[in-house]
């Protein structure tokens, strides 16, 4: 698999694996690889199947899908999401808002991620447990918890993208049932923007949401971000899970 996934990098498919998922992505629509990585594709697809992931997650443009018809075979169309980037060169205020840092392990944590997420707590669990495997170096330290008149309110969970050239994302974020649609989802998304410039030393933001989430595209949009493109979501499951 490790074999597969670089031969897809050298072409410009960027990669993510955990023990239990391989994430895919291509943000630009280069035609002139999409035999290639389709045939990659289908042979990593195939390894799944023999392996311990359990899952295969990537998104393309669609331009470059309509290209692979072996992807388009094998893997289920999940949606479209929206790229958004923004430029963290110059300087990005402190945030008109409180926050802290949790231990990523703790019971508070995970217990406060199954609220805002709506998920059971072994849902959280196994989710945080994709992260640290997934981000090993970075994990402990992103779990940001922002606070509103002492209560804990939202959570991002800031990174520096692997592979990049000190690209920044946030794995997660969301803020719990109690505050939402109150208009503070902007300052959870710029405090997340804050720490990826102060503390990653981020040099660019990158941000994706669902097409249809409208309030997330608005904050990103209100915090500096413009919109770079919108590319197809796709999954493909192991046939032995």
């Amino acid at each position: 698999m490790d074999a597969l996934l670089r031969q897809l990098h050298q072409i410009g498919v960027h990669s993510i694996k955990s023990n239990t998922a391989v994430m895919l992505e291509i943000m630009e629509t280069k035609v002139q690889h999409a035999e290639e990585i389709d045939r990659l594709i289908d042979s990593l697809l195939n390894t799944i199947n023999e392996g311990t992931q359990k899952t295969v997650i990537f998104q393309c443009p669609a331009h470059l899908l309509q290209k692979m018809d072996t992807v388009q075979t094998r893997m289920i169309v999940e949606g479209q999401r929206v790229n958004y980037t923004r430029s963290l060169k110059e300087t990005i205020d402190n945030p008109a808002a409180s926050f802290d840092i949790w231990p990523v392990s703790e019971k508070k944590s995970i217990s406060f991620l199954s609220e805002t997420m709506g998920r059971s707590e072994q849902e959280a669990m196994a989710f945080l447990q994709s992260m640290k495997e997934e981000l090993p170096s970075q994990a402990d330290y992103m779990f940001t918890v922002y606070y509103v008149e002492d209560k804990p309110a939202g959570v991002v969970l800031p990174h520096l993208e692997p592979d990049t050239d000190r690209e920044g994302r946030m794995f997660w974020i969301g803020m719990h049932p109690d505050f939402i649609g109150k208009g503070l989802g902007k300052n959870l998304h710029l405090i997340g923007l804050h720490r990826l410039q102060k503390e990653w030393k981020a040099k660019t933001y990158l941000g994706s949401t669902e097409i249809n989430n409208v309030p997330m595209r608005n904050i990103m949009v209100s915090n500096g971000c413009a919109e770079r493109n919108t590319v197809t979501s796709l999954k493909y499951a192991n046939k032995n899970t």
